[in-house]
């Protein structure tokens, strides 16, 4: 719980503090740097990874999350709070695809995506993600994301 406190601390100040103050680059250098100390330390890919069933982000610190990222200007201030706001924390794949909904064009819906793959704890339910897509590759570039195998 203390973990998720100084996460929610943090972008909290960044928030309050604007859009010309890059206070998480002290903490997470980049969202890819951030993505492949991830894939280091985990040793397997992401199809061979075992799939824990943790609990939802509640909803009230969700709303907070999605309030901070929605009051970005730019799409990569958006990744880079949406990387550090995973940290330790699970979706459902309602949420994904709300948060994905911040984000105009496919190419940055797929990098949400991305940085909150391992992070959805329900994904039988991965249709609603799918459905936030309007194009076929941006479908089935996100079903091989989350590990869907599509016929």
């Amino acid at each position: 719980m203390k973990q998720t406190s100084k996460i929610f601390f943090i972008l909290a100040l960044c928030a309050w503090m604007g859009s010309e103050t890059n206070l998480l680059s002290a903490s997470v250098t980049s969202r890819t740097s951030a993505t492949k100390k991830v894939e280091v330390l985990q040793h397997r890919p992401r199809h061979e990874r075992p799939h824990h069933r943790s609990p939802i982000m509640n909803e009230r610190d969700f709303q907070f999350l999605y309030k901070t990222i929605k009051r970005k200007s730019f799409s990569e201030g958006q990744l880079e709070l949406l990387s550090v706001g995973v940290l330790d924390n699970y979706f459902s794949c309602r949420q994904c695809a709300k948060l994905m909904s911040l984000f105009t064009f496919e190419k940055a819906k797929l990098e949400a995506l991305d940085i909150m793959a391992d992070h959805i704890a329900d994904k039988e339910k991965a249709h609603l993600i799918l459905d936030s897509f309007k194009f076929d590759s941006g479908k089935r570039e996100a079903a091989r994301m989350l590990g869907l195998h599509r016929r």
